[in-house]
């Protein structure tokens, strides 16, 4: 089954694993990440590629820029080699004219999935369309593209921005990291009747580092979540230490079960379909995030076949 069926389909599960594409320059990490998703492929639909840019929101960021390689290109290759599904990320507001860039994609790219992103921040101007308008281009133009965006579940207004990026042509959407299933669950809700498919995102975290990188990314972080996974103990020699990293991963995948269970305990009557998405930040979080997309992915099967049984019953 190709991957736009799968994601407009109620009895499939869709699951994705995003993985921040290696610095520029560094071909050995190319090498390592189509590796990766060799190692990853039967756990999930599809490898989700971010587009990882360098923008001012008037704030310090913790984290250097660092140039990436570019997402299609990468995809293309990840396809040859491992036969994997591969979808990228498009910042088109970036872009005076995207027709271009879209039709490289798909011809020469042979990349078939977008998810179509907007500015960062709604103060600035920039000179390429909304994501509305780049969608409606797209749709116009015939490219044989499969749309999907974005969404923030703490986003004033998102349940009608979601919907209207439905309406033009968008058909999944990935939400931020959630640590929390508050806002989560209220926008589910909100979507109820939506023929779309919310694909809920997770990303394990084991050092405060990673924490800082999504921060860097502007997730929305719950206060005090340092404290929870960090905790801090004396140490023999009277100062604080922190716990072992791996003490920091369980609550962490601990919080990614919590939300996802919330989520699917608080569905409406007609839920929007959902999806796991699960980030892979770093190179070092390799292993937690398979973790996490094992355990998860797991979990989450189960809840879609359990309402599927349910529905049929």
């Amino acid at each position: 089954m190709e991957l736009k069926d799968k994601l407009l389909n109620a009895a499939a599960p869709v699951t994705f694993f995003e993985m921040v594409p290696p610095a520029e320059g560094q071909p050995e990490g190319v090498a390592r990440c189509v590796e990766e998703v060799g190692r990853i492929r039967a756990l999930a639909d599809a490898i989700n590629l971010p587009e990882i840019r360098d923008e001012n929101r008037g704030e310090a960021r913790t984290f250097k820029f660092i140039p990436r390689v570019e997402p299609r290109g990468l995809a293309s290759r990840i396809a040859q080699e491992t036969g994997a599904e591969v979808l990228i990320n498009r910042g088109v507001v970036y872009d005076a004219e995207p027709l271009t860039w879209f039709r490289e994609t798909c011809e020469r790219f042979q990349v078939e999935t977008v998810a179509l992103v907007g500015g960062e921040s709604s103060r600035l101007k920039y000179p390429g369309p909304s994501v509305l308008e780049a969608a409606e281009q797209v749709r116009a133009a015939g490219l044989p593209l499969t749309l999907g965006g974005i969404t923030i579940p703490s986003r004033r207004g998102e349940a009608e921005r979601i919907r209207r990026k439905n309406a033009a042509g968008l058909i999944f959407f990935t939400t931020q990291v959630l640590f929390d299933s508050n806002d989560i669950v209220g926008l589910v809700q909100s979507l109820n009747g939506l023929e779309s498919r919310i694909l809920l995102s997770f990303a394990p975290v084991s050092q405060p580092g990673d924490l800082e990188f999504l921060r860097w990314l502007g997730v929305d972080i719950p206060r005090n979540l340092d404290q929870f996974l960090f905790q801090r103990g004396p140490s023999a020699d009277g100062p604080q230490q922190a716990e072992p990293a791996d003490s920091a991963l369980a609550r962490s995948l601990d919080i990614a079960q919590r939300t996802l269970l919330d989520v699917f305990d608080n569905l409406p009557p007609d839920p929007p379909l959902l999806g796991l998405n699960i980030m892979h930040i770093n190179q070092r979080n390799f292993a937690p995030a398979v973790q996490m997309l094992e355990r998860l992915g797991h979990l989450y099967g189960n809840l879609v076949a359990a309402r599927e049984r349910a529905s049929l019953a």
